[in-house]
């Protein structure tokens, strides 16, 4: 899977590249999942990267394949800082709490999502490139529902489910199984830890390693 590719919509196409065949996607606005990263690594231009990092204000950071040999990552001070999982999403008896929204909700995508991970002040940012995804009708957008309020939400680019998030305060009632079983049977890709909210069955793992 093409990490790269996916979350290229959500990166910032000014200041994202390649350099000696590395892509890396940067995003200083809203450092949300995969948008601050370069994937693979290479020694040779590891000074070229880290000044490109350093240049929006983002530490260096490279995501491997788990099963890639991090040592060298690890000899030069990288530390381990995240693990996302590609999971298999599984059928849910909520999904019916979620309903696909079009690109004109973009700012209440942006809301939930930045509130599910704490950074209510990217609301904004975020909601630009999330309308712009959800322009094209092969791109969706569900938002999950709770006695009537709006509580989750999960995105899709293709094929497969990109961001998901619950609300802080409303976690543990099931939402997220919902957001994922109204995907199903594509896959999507998670926070390491966050398997509770959104169940599924672990194909791959990538580890993001950051310069400290």
């Amino acid at each position: 899977m093409d990490l790269h590719e996916l979350y290229l919509p959500l990166a910032s196409r000014q200041h994202s590249g390649k350099v000696a065949g590395i892509s890396y996607l940067l995003q200083p606005n809203f450092p949300l999942l995969l948008t601050n990263t370069a994937f693979g690594f290479d020694r040779s231009v590891l000074e070229e990267l880290r000044a490109r990092f350093t240049q929006v204000g983002a530490p260096l950071a490279c995501t491997l394949l788990e099963r890639s040999d991090p040592s060298e990552l690890v000899a030069l001070g990288f530390r381990l800082s995240a693990t996302f999982e590609l999971c298999q999403s599984e059928p849910s008896p909520r999904a019916y709490w979620t309903e696909q929204v079009p690109w004109s909700e973009a700012w209440t995508l942006s809301r939930l999502l930045t509130e599910a991970y704490n950074v209510p002040e990217w609301r904004f940012p975020f909601s630009h490139p999330v309308g712009k995804l959800l322009q094209n009708p092969n791109n969706q957008a569900f938002v999950a529902y709770l006695y009537g309020d709006a509580v989750g939400a999960i995105l899709t680019y293709q094929e497969v489910g990109l961001l998901a998030g619950v609300v802080p305060e409303r976690r543990g009632n099931g939402v997220g199984a919902a957001l994922v079983g109204r995907i199903y049977p594509r896959p999507f890709i998670r926070l390491a830890g966050t398997e509770m909210e959104f169940p599924g069955q672990v194909q791959d793992r990538f580890i993001r390693y950051t310069l400290e």
